[in-house]
């Protein structure tokens, strides 16, 4: 058990009670501007979504690093996992270098070195997100457990990868289609392909989850599910924007806008929650295991 340092104390209840507490605490920041009562409370916004969003990534991180050690003997399952902890590990990056506490103290958020920094920071993550899902696909597949892919599926991850590539056939449009950096110019049509794969590949974690029906296994693939659709059609709608396009912290109370970083905030602990649940999963099953053994060696000292 001492190695589950992390599963046994972040459990999914923990999860949630950070998630709800974060969008209770945004809420109660807003209603008064919504209100028209008090001008937004900008900065104390801005400061509950960089530590949440901080902590959700931490979490995520820890606990598939954890999770990836139990497969010792299965090297896909380690693998998707060790993937997803990296994913993870570089959105922890990003939401550092992207903390609307910054623009408090700079113009970055506006300059093309913003969109450069992003970039570097989302394609890789993306990739990895991506590639650990594949690694989770293929893991569960030798196991023959008899899913499988049907055809209404297909036609849903078909509706998916095309509406990311209508997307991209009109990549001048994008927030980076004017960059100064052709580095970037060529990085965010590159990334939002990664996440459309990924996003397309949601559906999969979806007809898995249905066919493992209400267990805690099905929890695990329905949040990944969450985090990888939610996030793609968050990312497919903030792509169209230009840089100098206002967002939450520049509006007096738009509720459109705020909505918006409310749901990238629910992405991040989408992330947390899905570790979570798996790692209860193995937190449990020791404990289970250790009565058994403690039942045992009762019987046999009778």
């Amino acid at each position: 058990m001492n190695r589950f340092l992390f599963a046994t104390r972040i459990t999914p209840k923990i999860v949630w009670t950070g998630l709800l507490g974060e969008v209770l605490l945004l809420t109660a920041l807003y209603l008064p501007a919504a209100l028209g009562v008090h001008p937004r409370f900008k900065l104390a916004e801005a400061i509950v979504m960089t530590i949440a969003g901080l902590l959700a990534y931490a979490i995520a991180m820890l606990l598939s690093l954890e999770i990836a050690a139990e497969y010792q003997r299965s090297p896909w399952s380690r693998a998707a996992w060790l993937l997803l902890a990296a994913s993870a590990a570089i959105s922890l990056l990003k939401r550092t270098s992207g903390s609307p506490l910054l623009d408090f103290f700079s113009t970055y958020r506006f300059s093309p070195l913003r969109g450069l920094v992003d970039n570097l920071l989302v394609t890789p993550a993306n990739l990895c997100l991506l590639a650990g899902l594949l690694a989770l696909w293929w893991a569960l597949h030798r196991l023959s457990l008899g899913f499988k892919i049907e055809m209404r599926d297909w036609v849903a991850m078909s509706g998916v990868a095309a509406l990311f590539l209508t997307l991209l056939i009109f990549r001048k449009d994008l927030s980076q289609g004017n960059s100064p950096y052709l580095l970037s110019r060529i990085l965010q049509p590159f990334g939002l392909a990664l996440l459309g794969l990924a996003s397309a590949f949601g559906v999969v974690l979806h007809r898995y989850a249905v066919q493992m029906g209400d267990g805690r296994l099905a929890a695990v693939m329905r949040w990944l599910m969450l985090y990888v659709l939610l996030r793609g059609a968050l990312a497919l709608g903030r792509g169209v924007l230009s840089p100098t396009q206002p967002l939450v912290l520049d509006s007096p109370s738009n509720l459109n806008e705020w909505t918006l970083d409310v749901l990238w905030q629910v992405v991040h602990w989408a992330a947390a929650m899905a570790a979570a649940s798996r790692a209860q999963l193995t937190v449990t099953a020791a404990e289970e295991l250790r009565k058994l053994r403690a039942a045992k060696a009762a019987a046999i000292s009778v």
